[in-house]
């Protein structure tokens, strides 16, 4: 069976009845490049908000299958915001010397919820145990050869799920958490001290654009630092 069915026909199994406080019923598979390399990377979960209404309709008007292969299905975007933006792209390519263009990118949390006031709110615990159920089948299928946990909510889905390959867990770099220690520092000065991440910038200057070009790179150096083998 092709790999890509196989995960959607595992998907829909994992459907969440109507009634229940997810924006969107259906999970999604992973985003997988033709060129893959093996390695996944997963943020927490996609931000469904009222502030994102044009997105959520889209997802509206598609069908099942169309919601649950959702990824990488607008142009010049994937639907995982922290890839999106270039702040993992950044990161990955600085840190462990791969190519963005080559990894599967994908939540952790495979659905998403919103507060009273129609925000974005953190997936809560039954959410994060039934992603860890529908991971243990996705990943059996997939197979890659390592995971990369952008934040705690990621880490704890893995935790929970079957897998036992190998991962490597990092922050999530989320705007506020980075902003709050960001600014503290001069970007000239990190990107002399870390010629690794100066290098990416200069050859993707586009991943550092859109607000909040400071995170992006401290973020950067902050994975460099942690001198990753994989």
């Amino acid at each position: 069976m092709d790999v890509k069915k196989e995960l959607v026909d595992i998907c829909m199994n994992y459907i969440i009845p109507e009634g229940e406080n997810v924006v969107i019923h259906e999970p999604y598979i992973p985003f997988i490049p033709e060129n893959w390399n093996g390695i996944l990377i997963l943020a927490e979960s996609q931000n469904l908000s009222s502030s994102n209404t044009d997105y959520v309709n889209k997802l509206l008007n598609m069908t099942i299958e169309e919601r649950i292969e959702r990824l990488g299905s607008s142009p010049g975007s994937i639907g995982v915001y922290p890839w999106d933006d270039g702040s993992l792209k950044l990161a990955v390519e600085s840190s462990l010397q791969i190519k963005a263009s080559e990894v599967s990118v994908s939540n952790a949390v495979l659905w998403s919820q919103r507060g009273t006031k129609q925000e974005n709110v953190n997936p809560d615990l039954d959410l994060q145990k039934i992603s860890a159920d529908l991971w243990s089948e996705l990943l059996f299928a997939l197979k890659p050869q390592l995971i990369i946990c952008c934040g705690k909510i990621a880490q704890n889905v893995i935790n929970k799920s079957i897998w036992q390959g190998k991962v490597i867990n990092l922050r999530l770099p989320a705007k506020t958490a980075m902003s709050r220690v960001s600014g503290m520092f001069n970007e000239s000065d990190l990107l002399m001290r870390y010629p690794e991440v100066a290098a990416i910038v200069r050859d993707n200057p586009s991943w550092v654009t859109g607000g909040y070009r400071l995170n992006k790179i401290f973020y950067a150096c902050h994975v460099v630092s942690q001198k990753i083998k994989i």
